[in-house]
């Protein structure tokens, strides 16, 4: 009846790990956003759970031979076996992953929380780094769109998941320029079209200016505090149109920088426009709790990585017959192979490219290859650029970037959404390949905090799109990432 009796509360033992296991992997396979993350883990389960039952079968094997032994000794290590139970308490799967359980006298010592101590890895280090970003690169993408004053799409899938990307980059910013409606509103847009895989980490705006910035939503763990700053070049001004807006934040080791500006207009005002980025670069207060090494008045200089995006206004020093001639030319007749050193040309008296040439502060920065028609000015609703104030048409919507010696960013797309044309500008979106380095907990961690009520309120549109009879989601107090 013991020998029985064993048994029976061994076989219970090994349901209880198998419907736990199952409790898991059910979960993980309701919720799809979740099995990337997290199948590194899911597969540590699974041998945990196989090696929890070999385990038990061994016990079954041996409770013949100890028929008196009770319910606890019967799983308690035989002290003759002391040493390699204890080295192979965690399963191998786990210990490849160094997702060794940390030991209680390595806790006391405290000295873990900055870096790596034996086996564990601290929350910023490279063995988590590795499990979040296994190949060591950050797919960033920047969308810059000056809206005229226009109400959106209702949907803005066209500039946020263009079609030539494969999968959802891990961050998502978006500056605007004469910008439309209220903040939370465009906020909530832009949640309701990314999906619960992303949320608002943060934003900010000066007027008309706005800019925001969401995460891939376990990256909120691995990131500082973010800061924001903006300067407005029209101080005087009771209605802040030009200018800019910034923010700046770390993922693990690596310190990124997002800036958005709305520069003055019109061909002649080049010199002017060089003088506000100027101004508005060596304006921004960034960072402010982040440490560094020493903190340098150009706000570009804090940072790893600079993506410089907005409505830069620059324009292309020839006239309007000459540019629509070569527009007509090249999109409408000549296939995209050949229209290149016809383009190279024309970008030759492109105000931009002779800035990034020959400026003190944008000659550090880089653009990729522009392979897409002028985005500036159209006659909104159409492809047709606007006769009524003769404008040139140009590429003043750009994005830019500057890294640091020794590191290169690698630009994969640099494109236009023309899908979306309720402005006189066409979108320019562009995605970019990022290195990140491992870091430790001596900055300020924003520790998982994100933009609740827009992300709520844009999964509770998404609902009522898919099923309008679902008319809202739980108002819980706590918001579980699911």
């Amino acid at each position: 009846m013991a020998q029985q009796q064993c048994h029976n509360d061994a076989i219970e033992r090994v349901r209880s790990i198998d419907s736990y296991h199952h409790h898991v992997t059910g979960e993980s396979s309701r919720t799809g956003s979740r099995r990337s993350s997290f199948s590194s883990s899911n597969r540590g389960s699974v041998s945990c759970l196989q090696e929890a039952l070999s385990s038990v079968v061994d016990a079954l094997q041996l409770s013949g031979s100890r028929e008196s032994l009770d319910d606890d000794e019967l799983f308690k290590p035989d002290h003759s076996t002391a040493t390699e139970t204890t080295s192979n308490s965690v399963c191998n799967s786990c210990k490849e992953e160094n997702h060794e359980a940390l030991s209680v006298q390595l806790a006391r010592q405290r000295s873990y929380l900055h870096g790596s101590v034996g086996p564990f890895q601290s929350l910023l280090g490279n063995s988590e780094l590795k499990r979040t970003l296994p190949d060591g690169k950050l797919k960033v993408f920047i969308g810059t769109w000056n809206m005229n004053g226009k109400t959106p799409p209702s949907t803005l899938e066209d500039l946020l998941l263009p079609t030539p990307l494969q999968s959802l980059p891990d961050v998502v910013v978006i500056g605007t320029q004469e910008t439309n409606g209220e903040r939370d509103e465009w906020e909530v847009g832009l949640q309701e079209t990314l999906g619960p895989g992303h949320v608002l980490f943060h934003s900010v705006e000066l007027g008309t200016i706005h800019l925001a910035v969401f995460l891939r939503r376990d990256l909120i763990w691995v990131c500082s505090v973010p800061e924001s700053d903006s300067h407005s070049t029209r101080a005087g001004s009771a209605f802040r149109t030009k200018g800019g807006v910034a923010v700046g934040f770390s993922i693990f080791g690596t310190s990124l920088l997002f800036v958005n500006c709305h520069l003055p207009a019109h061909a002649e005002k080049f010199a002017e426009r060089e003088r506000d980025l100027k101004k508005i670069l060596f304006s921004l207060d960034l960072p402010k709790e982040l440490p560094i090494r020493k903190k340098q008045r150009d706000v570009t200089s804090n940072y790893d990585y600079v993506f410089l995006c907005g409505d830069l206004n620059f324009r292309i020093n020839k006239s309007r017959e000459e540019v629509l001639d070569f527009v007509s030319k090249t999109w409408g007749e000549i296939s995209p192979v050949d229209f290149r050193p016809e383009l190279s040309k024309l970008l030759e008296a492109d105000q931009l490219k002779l800035s990034l040439a020959n400026n003190r502060i944008l000659r550090t920065f880089s653009e990729a290859e522009i392979t897409f028609a002028p985005t500036y000015k159209y006659i909104p609703g159409t492809e047709n650029f606007d006769e009524a104030k003769q404008r040139v048409p140009s590429y003043t919507d750009r994005i830019l970037w500057k890294e640091r010696k020794g590191i290169s960013v690698r630009c994969d797309h640099y494109d236009v959404a023309k899908q979306l044309k309720c402005s006189d500008h066409f979108p320019v979106w562009a995605a970019f390949q990022v290195p990140i380095k491992p870091g430790r907990e001596t900055i300020p961690l924003s520790a998982g905090t994100f933009n609740r009520p827009v992300y709520l309120e844009g999964m509770k549109r998404r609902l009522q799109a898919w099923d309008p009879n679902k008319l809202s989601l739980s108002n819980s107090a706590s918001c579980s990432l699911q």
